[in-house]
């Protein structure tokens, strides 16, 4: 077993005991895991993390390795004739955050690497800086970006200026109370129930106001930055690509934070029934008119949900477009009368073929483009809903909207796994790395 060398700093070529005939597989390996572990950091699916150690471990002449990823662990395994004996590496990852320019730099660096153009002492300095690199956008602008994800969520459910603005400050605080409580070293399920009680408290205090407004559109658009859609895509990825264990275990995160979500709603909705105060629901504008509106919020509420997420600048437009266009065939097959189960599939699948053509365009991972273009997709506004049935004693309806919410959430996954399936039975030539 060999313990992971220290990384206090990148050492010079030949100061870590190199050959003069080239890297030693102890080197070659801590590099490997070193790649692993920032993307699996970062949030990037098993299959991607386990594809990008094996390349860099193949790429500088270890013909033989084992790679087995889980989401708190990575075991890597090599052999090679300059060893007396298999060299085994592992490695556990305790944190776990959003950052996709990581992915994109590390996906970047693995296929330059393959390609022969960047020698391990390079390798070792360019990704030692990705690892300590800042994030791109200021604080402000991530939790402002977050907020306009929120407002325009609001907007393209067909709600108004009374709307758009709760949703966006409500965001705004819901972020910041996230923050200090991941700060404090809360576990996240608990950001995530009190984040989602305060946006449910807001638009409620709004509507005992006397204001005229439209909660359920607030709320929906306030706990959209909480509504596991990542965790959920990551979950069926890596159940296709069989990694079950990984897949179990994002499974059950994706029920916890959807349970807590669920939570947080329903214990505000409750009280706000019980003091007496009248919710009602508002039925979503489907007037052809405003279609162009809600294509061009889900546009805007992609990109903000990108930026918020870390995606690198090349790839926001781009984000935003997939958003728009899965958001229009959303639009398009609801009006030809199909359920929203159908809806939400196939815009799920166009969002996944078109995230598949912008990563190879654009040379980038194709969860840049995925996940931003499915936030519109997200059941926030059926989750509000079923929980208001059962805060309402209707138990009933309210179990039924829940499980809908839930089927609407399977649909999503399937109709990206499906994209992702057949995405490279498209193509007409594989490259060496793909996105």
């Amino acid at each position: 077993m060999t313990a992971v060398p220290p990384r206090d700093g990148p050492a010079p070529p030949g100061a870590r005991g190199d050959p003069p005939d080239g890297p030693t597989p102890k080197r070659i390996l801590a590099l490997a895991v070193q790649a692993g572990e920032i993307m699996l950091q970062s949030g990037a699916e098993t299959a991607r993390v386990e594809e990008t150690v094996n390349i860099v471990v193949h790429a500088f002449g270890l013909a033989q390795s084992h790679c087995l990823v889980t989401p708190t662990g990575i075991y890597v395994s090599v052999d090679d004739p300059r060893l007396p004996a298999p060299v085994t590496l592992v490695h556990r990852v305790r944190t776990r955050a959003t950052h996709y320019y990581r992915i994109s730099a590390v996906n970047d660096l693995s296929r330059r690497i393959s390609q022969g153009r960047v020698p391990l002492a390079a390798a070792q300095l360019e990704l030692d800086a990705i690892e300590q690199a800042a994030d791109p956008y200021p604080f402000w602008l991530g939790l402002s970006a977050g907020a306009g994800s929120a407002a325009g969520v609001a907007l393209l459910l067909g709600g108004g200026l009374p709307e758009v603005v709760p949703a966006f400050v409500s965001t705004i605080l819901v972020l910041l109370v996230g923050a200090g409580l991941y700060r404090s070293n809360i576990p996240a399920i608990f950001g995530d129930l009190f984040g989602a009680a305060l946006a449910t408290a807001i638009a409620l205090a709004l509507v005992a106001a006397g204001l005229p407004i439209h909660a359920d559109l607030v709320i929906a658009g306030g706990i959209m930055k909480l509504v596991p859609g990542a965790a959920l895509l990551t979950c069926v990825q890596d159940g296709i690509s069989g990694n079950l264990l990984s897949s179990g275990a994002r499974g059950l995160e994706t029920i916890l934070k959807g349970a807590a979500l669920a939570s947080g709603v329903g214990l505000v909705l409750s009280r706000a029934v019980d003091l007496g105060l009248h919710i009602g629901l508002h039925s979503p504008a489907g007037a052809v008119w405003q279609i162009p509106i809600q294509v061009a919020a889900a546009f805007g509420a992609s990109a903000c949900y990108a930026v918020s997420n870390q995606v690198p600048r090349f790839a926001i437009l781009t984000a935003g477009l997939a958003g728009a266009v899965g958001w229009l065939t959303s639009l398009i097959v609801v009006n030809l009368q199909d359920t929203g189960l159908g809806a939400t599939f196939l815009a799920a699948f166009v969002v996944g073929l078109l995230s598949w053509g912008l990563a190879r365009w654009q040379h980038a991972p194709v969860t840049l483009y995925v996940v931003p273009g499915i936030m519109p997709l997200l059941p926030g506004l059926a989750i509000y809903n079923g929980m208001l049935d059962l805060a309402e004693s209707q138990n009933i309806a309210g179990l039924l909207g829940l499980v809908h919410a839930l089927f609407l959430g399977g649909a999503l996954a399937a109709g990206v796994a499906l994209s992702n399936s057949l995405a490279p039975a498209l193509r007409r030539r594989r490259p060496p790395f793909s996105p």
